[in-house]
């Protein structure tokens, strides 16, 4: 304990020079954090919609201009159709383990439903459904033409509740697992029901003038038997004359990937340059410290004390700098995430992994860890240079 006080007195002392080498570990883990944390949050939305989309591909409308990692990863509301016929068209093809329709809908901003934004309305049919009813949370009964699921930003509390969606009054049954993708801000109604309820609203008569919602769905999920190939699957589709288009799941998530791996490299190239930068930085800024106080070096050795004493009490102050800036640093960066989230949804239409307590908490260790051993590296060859040398020639050349 009689040591951490030297220490923190020792740093006090030298108010200036430690805040400027507190700032400038500060700065360098900052840029770490920011760096580690997107890249583990990125990593884990293309994992979380890879593994948990659940289908190999999708069917969309022949001349929708949709962007596709748009229909993946965000929650953004689109009103692209097609006739129902297709599904039955598309079901006859090979290769085919689960299939499923969708229609899509959507809120209208501070208007008629409660969420007050634009959220996707998505209706599934509760029989053939092999997407939503593997996320509801305790396995919750979807059968009801009036039941209603929320995704899982949704307030927890309306579970139980009746909610208002285009002037219609539904039960909320239950909320989905939480994703990290569109899923979690999408609010899903049976097919029919939703069909029945966007050809009365009034929002959407210009939409449906001349026409009957009933008669059409969005969107056709497909999961493939195992060994049949989406690739293989698109061609018979388009041999089919089928008046749709597929988008294949794994190829848009690969082609992201790839587009954020292009990102993630120049990140990592500006950090591992600023991360050289602090080093030679810090490297002078101790030796500098430690050549300054060869006149106090002197005096502890000759006043009895070993050199793994003074080393350690050195080494230690070093240690609780670098330490200081990496916490300030890490948690700084922690507390900027949401903005960085934000731009990495609008820049890349990417619903990332969910920061939660547990990405923020390794985060904020792997920034302090990082700090702990810039502070050994930048360190550790003036200290011991320093307290090596001899009594009588420390004091003669150093200065207290």
């Amino acid at each position: 304990m009689r040591n951490l006080t030297l220490i923190y007195n020792n740093i006090k002392r030298r108010r200036s020079q430690s805040l400027l080498t507190v700032l400038i570990v500060s700065i360098t883990i900052f840029i770490f954090t920011l760096i580690f944390a997107s890249l583990i949050l990125i990593s884990d939305g293309l994992k979380i919609t890879n593994e948990q989309l659940g289908a190999d591909l999708m069917v969309i409308p022949k001349y929708a201009s949709i962007e596709n990692r748009e229909l993946l990863f965000t929650a953004y509301p689109e009103n692209v159709y097609m006739p129902k016929e297709i599904y039955d068209d598309v079901k006859k093809l090979d290769g085919i383990k689960n299939i499923s329709s969708q229609f899509f809908s959507q809120t209208l901003e501070l208007s008629c439903c409660e969420p007050g934004e634009e959220v996707r309305i998505v209706g599934i049919d509760p029989n053939t459904d092999f997407i939503v009813s593997s996320h509801l949370e305790n396995d919750a009964d979807f059968s009801d033409a009036d039941d209603l699921v929320l995704g899982s930003n949704f307030d927890e509390s309306l579970v139980g509740e009746k909610y208002l969606i285009l002037g219609h009054s539904f039960n909320v049954k239950a909320k989905t697992k939480a994703t990290g993708t569109g899923m979690d801000y999408t609010i899903f109604l049976n097919i029919d029901t939703l069909r029945k309820i966007s050809g009365e609203s009034l929002l959407a008569e210009n939409l449906w003038k001349d026409k009957d919602p009933s008669n059409f769905i969005s969107n056709i999920l497909v999961k493939l038997e195992d060994g049949y190939s989406a690739e293989d699957f698109e061609k018979e589709l388009e041999n089919s004359g089928i008046d749709a288009k597929v988008v294949l799941t794994g190829e848009t998530i690969k082609g992201l990937q790839n587009q954020m791996k292009a990102v993630i490299k120049v990140l990592i190239f500006v950090w591992l340059g600023s991360l050289i930068i602090t080093i030679l930085s810090l490297f002078g800024r101790f030796n500098s410290l430690v050549n300054s106080r060869k006149k106090e070096i002197g005096l502890l050795r000759a006043l009895g004390f070993r050199k793994s004493q003074i080393f350690l009490q050195m080494f230690g102050e070093c240690s609780l700098m670098a330490f200081i800036g990496g916490l300030i640093g890490s948690i700084s960066a922690s507390l900027c995430m949401n903005m960085i989230l934000d731009m990495i949804k609008n820049s890349f239409s990417l619903s990332p992994g969910i920061w939660n307590f547990k990405t923020n908490l390794i985060s904020i260790i792997a920034g302090i860890l990082l700090s702990l051993i810039i502070g050994f590296i930048s360190s550790i060859y003036p200290i011991k240079k320093s307290v090596s040398l001899d009594p009588r020639e420390a004091i003669t050349q150093g200065e207290i």
